[in-house]
């Protein structure tokens, strides 16, 4: 794998993507974004492309997420550590990449959300001296994996169907 090719700190808390909202008129229905979320997206895509001035990417690549969100009171007592904690709790970690993932397809760092083949994200409080942001990193990956761990997983022997069902089922 090669250098990192576009590196950003967004200012301000993570947002997760939010469900698409709908609504009725005329007969027809509209499905809309969130504004939350859209105006998340907007702002951050201003931030990435005043650091892109190129062509979209058009190739699989690998994405880096660190979203920091802001440290709830119960985090700041003099015995939590000053540093990062993990945030296992909303916004989810995976819904921290949809958004942003759609930011850098607004801003043109990527020509579409579904060329990133390759993504961590870690969600966490900000350490005490820090704010809330989201730092991104992204690179083109190289070929394919030819094996891994996967290669080596058990596999389980089936030589007979594991459940026997009948005919009679009470619903």
């Amino acid at each position: 794998m090669g250098d990192w090719l576009f590196e950003c700190m967004i200012p301000g808390a993570p947002i997760g993507k939010g469900r698409p909202r709908g609504t009725a008129a005329g007969g027809h229905v509209r499905l809309y974004t969130p504004k939350k979320t859209a105006d998340w997206e907007r702002a951050a895509a201003m931030v990435m492309s005043s650091f892109w001035r190129r062509a979209p990417i058009d190739a699989a690549v690998e994405v880096e997420i660190m979203a920091m969100a802001p440290r709830p009171k119960r985090l700041l007592r003099k015995k939590d550590p000053n540093g990062l904690i993990w945030k296992p709790n909303k916004p989810d970690s995976d819904n921290i990449e949809k958004c942003t993932w759609d930011a850098m397809v607004m801003a043109g760092v990527v020509r579409d959300d579904a060329q990133v083949v390759l993504n961590t994200t870690w969600s966490c409080y900000a350490p005490r001296d820090s704010g809330p942001k989201v730092c991104v990193r992204l690179r083109v990956v190289g070929k394919e994996p030819d094996g891994g761990w996967w290669d080596h997983v058990p596999r389980v022997p089936v030589t007979e169907p594991a459940l026997e069902l009948d005919d009679e089922l009470p619903w």
